[in-house]
């Protein structure tokens, strides 16, 4: 059971790592398949997800920029970022100082200024 459990799950990453749009649809829908047909009970939940949002699945590996797969990775960081700026921030009574802060913190391109007197210009980013 764990050697075809294992299987299974490197099947399932090859997929993700190799597949095409032109071929995601059938090797999906196989893959779902050998799932089913494993009766494999921990993978049940997993089934359904990959039942659920095959139309999004397949939907991701469409490349229209530089070859690569779109992916929501970028958004989730910045938006964990911010909520660790609302946490460290103990309260905010100055919304737009804070938003202020989260823009200057995130994007190193980015000015920004609070008043005529208090302002920040681009920075040079880390090596």
């Amino acid at each position: 059971i764990l050697k075809k459990a294992y299987e299974l799950k490197e099947d399932y990453r090859y997929f993700n790592r190799n597949s095409t749009y032109p071929e995601c649809i059938e090797e999906l829908t196989d893959l779902i398949r050998y799932f089913k047909e494993s009766r494999l009970v921990c993978y049940s939940e997993f089934i359904n997800l990959l039942e659920n949002w095959f139309e999004e699945i397949c939907n991701s590996f469409q490349r229209p920029t530089e070859d690569r797969k779109q992916s929501n990775a970028l958004a989730e960081s910045l938006n964990q970022k911010m909520r660790e700026f609302i946490m460290i921030s103990n309260g905010l009574s100055n919304f737009e100082r804070f938003r202020a802060r989260v823009i200057y913190a995130l994007n190193y391109r980015i000015g920004f200024s609070l008043t005529s007197n208090i302002q920040a210009y681009n920075r040079k980013q880390k090596k």
